[in-house]
């Protein structure tokens, strides 16, 4: 059952919709945009016409500045974990030493608890979920209003959007509520006021807790 509940959240997470609409304005040199979604300074965003641009500043919701990237933006798909700490991070780690290449990064956090209904319920099962929406950051340079700006704000973004595709789905209750953990570091502070990451990588982000709740399907048989 772990897995079924592993494999629907993965399922929920591909669907995220990673692309974004802005024009560029030549006099400003920036792209106008009323949804900047999860894109971040430090990251590249894809023009149809000029492939991969490095994103220099954003305003959210307002531009960003990538060249003269205009049209249908594409961003970087979420990379997706599942598992405890230690499998999450042993899998993680051996994907690639390229971070740019497995963030940002949704993992759902195991051991996952549910609950199975019976046969004259509406839903298959319900189960409540910790999902962590993380990127990279840069401890050396970063103040904490610069790890909020330039992470946290993003993927409190990008957690959103995953709620956007739970509420859009027939296949799921729509969420009642959840609740946001910010992280401006990612990981566990120790006594003399130090961090040990949880994962092995420099890492900001938000902690999504939510209750998903799962419809049973007609049976097409």
């Amino acid at each position: 059952m772990t897995q079924d509940v592993s494999q629907a959240v993965e399922d929920l997470v591909a669907q995220i919709d990673n692309e974004i609409l802005g024009l560029y304005d030549p006099i400003q040199q920036k792209t106008i945009t009323c949804d900047t979604s999860y894109a971040r300074v430090g990251k590249y965003i894809t023009d149809p016409i000029n492939g991969q641009l490095l994103i220099t500043a954003i305003e959210t919701d307002e531009w960003i500045q990538a060249g003269n990237a205009t049209g249908v933006l594409t961003l970087p798909q979420p990379y997706f974990v599942p598992g405890t700490k230690i499998a999450a991070n042993n899998e993680w780690t051996a994907v690639s030493n390229d971070l740019t290449q497995k963030t940002p990064l949704v993992w759902l956090l195991h051991d996952v608890r549910y609950q199975k209904f019976g046969r004259e319920s509406v839903y298959e099962w319900e189960s409540d979920l910790r999902i962590f929406f993380l990127d990279e950051t840069d401890i050396v340079n970063y103040y904490t209003k610069d790890h909020i700006d330039n992470v946290v704000v993003p993927m409190s973004k990008l957690a959103g959007k995953f709620i956007e595709v739970i509420d859009n789905s027939p296949s799921y209750k729509t969420l009642e509520g959840y609740e946001v953990v910010n992280f401006t570091r990612f990981g566990t502070e120790q006594a003399n006021g130090y961090f040990q990451n949880i994962l092995d990588a420099n890492l900001s982000g938000v902690e999504l807790r939510i209750k998903l709740t799962k419809y049973k399907q007609n049976c097409k048989c």
